[in-house]
């Protein structure tokens, strides 16, 4: 099966840098200076998707987005009132900030995960807020790309780098804000393994190419790097972290509130992360009452069918039926994935789950109401050209890509892919499970 969506096969690369050269611009990127190792690539080209098809990875996306967000912010005028809507544990939202800049900036950082089926993208889920992954890496992975083809009027595609797009987006918000033109990035480097690392100081660096100071701030030192108690030294930061890698790690928030309680404004602020709820994608998949023509035929095409689990009925092809009833009849059909999670965990693919496992998450997960349900989607091969064992030639071998385009304050910001190697199965995720990271490129 082939997707048309993928367009024919690329062009002929005679214009790139021989085997060897493009392993060492790919190996110097994934071994140098990006310190959280991942496989060295063994791709020997990146994606590269006909002008139309890329296009509409950030059309759809910017279109699901909003519905996401106003899906939320509809719930209730309040923080406190999304948060009981969701039914989420309160203690995972501690970092709301006052003012209008919590709404404004919800959803300025987005990067959803996009297979492809035969009739074209599917959005699987949205991943909103700073803390997402995949920046820094689609970054190096363009700039190594460019390099391999001997510079940009030399490639047969179109390069975008997501750490510029997103400086910009810092440049509009210190203008908005009226505040100096400087960022605190507030993160820390365990969650990459620990130092030696140039994760941060390459953020750091791209910010200063666009005017901007740039520090970073292990939360443990973020009060005295800002200076407080007294003014803060920088009023604007970028929220590197989720709540819920920094709890694994036994961090203490209580820095952060107190900074955001001094007036520095963090983003993408808090109520990304309650956008980015799975059960705000089910409800918009079931459809809200101020929806458009427009706006369903949007979701119809490009969200599979998902569902809040509970003991309820829904609809489905027409039929209406208890859904742990459907769940139970039909399990090689659905995906069963936690509200709140990332890298695939927890996730359960129910072609792949035993039956008894399966009928035991399904009952628990209807009583909790903590989960999704997604329709499967079938997902569609792209070939893809790799290094031969001894790196002294070259094969072909089908590959299922998981698309994850960038979009920085409705701005296109690139696109990441991440697939496993022809010979492993499992869940693609950006934390390791051996997936191979690669970027995607609109031909020219």
């Amino acid at each position: 099966m082939t997707a048309p969506w993928y367009g024919t096969a690329p062009p002929p690369l005679d214009n790139r840098l021989e085997l060897p050269a493009v392993q060492r611009e790919l190996a110097r990127v994934e071994d140098g200076e990006y310190a959280r190792v991942v496989p060295v690539a063994s791709s020997l080209r990146p994606v590269m998707l006909p002008r139309s098809s890329y296009d509409e990875l950030f059309t759809a996306t910017a279109d699901l987005l909003a519905l996401l967000r106003r899906t939320l912010l509809e719930r209730a005028p309040t923080a406190a009132g999304r948060i009981a809507a969701l039914g989420a544990d309160e203690r995972m939202y501690p970092l709301v900030m006052d003012g209008p800049a919590e709404e404004d900036y919800a959803t300025c950082i987005a990067r959803p995960d996009v297979m492809v089926g035969a009739s074209g993208p599917k959005f699987l889920e949205f991943n909103i807020g700073s803390g997402i992954g995949g920046v820094v890496d689609t970054a190096l992975h363009t700039a190594a790309w460019v390099a391999a083809f001997g510079g940009p009027e030399r490639m047969p595609f179109d390069a975008v780098d997501p750490l510029a797009v997103r400086d910009e987006l810092f440049v509009r918000a210190v203008r908005a804000l009226g505040v100096e033109p400087a960022v605190a990035i507030v993160g820390t480097l365990r969650d990459f393994g620990g130092p030696p690392s140039r994760y941060f100081e390459i953020q750091e660096e791209s910010l200063r190419r666009r005017g901007l100071a740039a520090e970073t701030f292990e939360p443990e030192d973020l009060l005295d790097g800002l200076g407080l108690p007294g003014e803060p030294r920088y009023r604007l930061g970028l929220r590197h972290f989720t709540i819920l890698e920094w709890l694994g790690h036994g961090i203490d928030l209580g820095p952060v509130r107190t900074a955001l309680d001094a007036g520095v404004r963090l983003i993408a602020s808090q109520t990304a992360y309650l956008i980015a709820n799975k059960k705000v994608l089910g409800w918009v998949s079931e459809g809200r009452p101020w929806m458009t023509d427009r706006d369903r035929r949007t979701v119809e095409r490009y969200l599979p069918w998902t569902r809040v689990v509970g003991d309820r009925p829904v609809e489905r092809h027409g039929r209406t039926v208890a859904l742990p009833e459907l769940l139970l009849e039909r399990q090689e059909e659905f995906v069963l994935k936690p509200a709140i999670g990332m890298s695939g965990q927890q996730v359960l693919v129910g072609r792949t789950c035993p039956p008894q496992a399966w009928r035991a998450a399904v009952t628990a997960a209807a009583a909790a109401r903590d989960h999704i349900v997604q329709e499967w989607v079938e997902p569609v091969p792209y070939r893809m050209e790799f290094a031969g064992p001894d790196g002294s030639g070259s094969h072909q071998a089908e590959v299922v890509p998981v698309f994850s385009p960038f979009l920085f304050d409705g701005r296109a910001a690139g696109c990441m892919v991440r697939y496993l190697p022809p010979d492993r199965d499992g869940v693609v995720s950006i934390h390791g499970h051996g997936a191979l990271s690669n970027v995607a490129f609109a031909l020219r």
